[in-house]
């Protein structure tokens, strides 16, 4: 029986062998086709535009990260949530700039 199940497991890798060199081969047709060309490249003014130190994602941003801060401060009457706020406030503006 165990040389029944070692025949057949070596045709099963005999096959994924000639399955694995067949698609190498169909992949090498296809070689033209994989360089690298940057299509998000025309896109970078508009992510400036959009997320850039003159928009207005980081004003909302921060503003946002104040509500939440204070409302988190008010329910758990922590300081250090408190004082957690402001740093990270500023590690949000000078990501974002």
């Amino acid at each position: 029986m165990k040389i029944k199940t070692a025949i057949n497991t070596n045709k099963s890798v005999y096959w994924q062998l000639f399955i694995m060199m067949v698609l190498v081969g169909v992949s090498l047709f296809y070689s033209n086709d994989s360089h690298a060309t940057n299509h998000l490249g025309t896109l970078k003014t508009d992510i400036v535009d959009t997320f850039g130190a003159k928009s207005d994602v980081p004003y909302f941003l921060l503003l946002a990260e104040g509500v939440v801060g204070a409302m988190a401060y008010i329910k758990s009457k922590n300081i250090m949530v408190l004082a957690g706020v402001p740093v990270l406030m500023i590690f949000t503006h000078f990501a974002l700039s």
